[in-house]
């Protein structure tokens, strides 16, 4: 009795699925985009590159799963034991029942919202194409001015400086002073590249500072310096703390230097490449010149020698005649071109003479009157034709005609239903007949 007083109705009954599904919903509309900070446990890649793990701190875990696209756009790998900050939304896979977290961004405990500020900034303006290589341009092959806009007291610019002077570097160096760090260093940075852009003579614009943390880098975060970076019209380097660093300035500059000292081994590569080739160029030259000049002058000595063997005197005389035969030659071949061509005019305004316009109309008229009189004879044929034709069909409708037939004596006999009499036997079934002459009809009694 008991069992059947705590029975429940079955429609408070719940299949697993069902309440499975109820948990899904409450959850996953009550805890999207959240934060979550634990340590990394459990990590496991897929083939399909899936990255599954737990996040735990002291005293719980968390399921985790960060699919192929999201763990792709990460800048580090996870790894056991990582401290991280995961963004993303809660899930139920109902097929296990449990509950897990669908990360997005993973970001490594410490960066904080700098870090998220940094990827949406990236992303956006990759979105817009500052980032594209279509827009970058190739660097100076001689760089023989360089604006340098950072700290003129910082480590960097003295790292910079030291290699140029260590790599012979002949060119000019400006330093375009600005702050490289806190609050007010992007717009000074900004306005120094501007002044610089407008400026006439330089070359290259390397922008460029030491290592630290994002948030001493984070002036060169800053979306209008990457923008300006972008749309500056001379080429820059940028060449931001240590090799592990990247920032904004990185992928907006037409070439990035993983340090300061970086920055100057490829300037003064690329100076002391030109000097080579120009070296190079200037040693060919001279070679060049110099084998010219005596081929030049061997050339001169042969001539010279074939010169006295020839005659020159005896060689005028002879040309001299050769050109008097010619002379007389293209006179007579100019005469007789000039017959040719006269009677061959001759014969041209013969022709045109008799396909003169005149000519033709006269022949064209009398054509047309030959043919005038040909269609008149055949139209006169043809009428003649049309009219006895005609005529025997006329006659052969008289003779054809049933009025024509009793004129000449004949007679129709019908029954009083109009029905024509053919025979003599037909005739003695009726007992009364009308014949029907061309100009009327009596009635006739049969006698039988």
């Amino acid at each position: 009795m008991l069992d059947d007083f705590l029975k429940p109705a079955a429609d408070q009954v719940l299949k697993v699925s069902e309440l499975t599904r109820h948990i899904k919903r409450q959850l996953e509309g009550n805890f999207r985009q959240v934060w979550v900070q634990g340590e990394v446990s459990n990590l496991r890649r897929q083939s399909s590159g899936h990255v599954y793990f737990s996040l735990k701190d002291a005293s719980s875990q968390l399921p985790c799963v960060l699919f192929a696209r999201d763990a792709a756009q990460q800048n580090f790998q996870l790894e056991d034991g990582m401290e991280l900050q995961l963004f993303g939304d809660l899930s139920v896979y109902e097929p296990h029942g449990r509950y897990q977290l669908i990360a997005k961004v993973a970001i490594q405990s410490g960066e904080g919202k700098l870090q998220i500020e940094y990827e949406r900034l990236k992303r956006k303006l990759a979105a817009e194409g500052l980032f594209d290589k279509e827009r970058k341009q190739a660097l100076p092959k001689l760089p023989l001015k360089i604006a340098v806009i950072t700290s003129p007291s910082g480590a960097a610019v003295r790292d910079f400086l030291r290699i140029l002077r260590r790599r012979n570097y002949g060119g000019e160096v400006v330093i375009f002073p600005a702050r490289v760090q806190g609050q007010g260093a992007a717009t000074e940075v900004t306005a120094m590249l501007k002044h610089a852009d407008a400026s006439h003579g330089f070359d290259l614009v390397v922008i460029t500072r030491g290592g630290g943390s994002i948030e001493d880098l984070w002036a060169f975060n800053e979306e209008p310096l990457a923008r300006a970076v972008a749309a500056c019209n001379l080429p820059i380097i940028s060449a931001i703390g240590h090799e592990i660093d990247h920032v904004l300035t990185d992928y907006a500059a037409d070439q990035r230097a993983e340090t300061p000292s970086a920055a100057a081994e490829l300037i003064s590569s690329l100076y002391l490449e030109a000097v080579q080739t120009l070296a190079t160029a200037e040693q060919n030259l001279a070679y060049y010149a110099d084998t010219a000049i005596t081929e030049r002058g061997r050339n001169l000595h042969d001539f010279l020698t074939r010169l006295q063997l020839i005659a020159p005197d005896r060689q005028i005389e002879h040309l001299g005649m050769k050109l008097d035969d010619m002379e007389n030659r293209l006179g007579n071949q100019l005469r007789e071109h000039v017959r040719i061509n006269k009677d061959r005019l001759s014969e041209q305004a013969q022709q045109l003479s008799e396909h003169h316009p005149r000519v033709k109309l006269q022949l064209a008229s009398q054509s047309l009157r030959t043919l005038e009189h040909q269609l008149l004879q055949a139209v006169k044929v043809c009428v003649s034709a049309k009219k006895e034709h005609l005529s025997h069909l006329q006659k052969r409708h008289e003779n054809g005609d049933l009025n024509a037939t009793l004129k000449r004596g004949y007679t129709v006999l019908q029954d009083p239903k109009g029905t024509i009499i053919d025979s003599a036997q037909t005739a003695q079934e009726e007992s009364e007949l009308i014949a029907r002459f061309h100009d009327g009809q009596i009635n006739l009694e049969v006698r039988k």
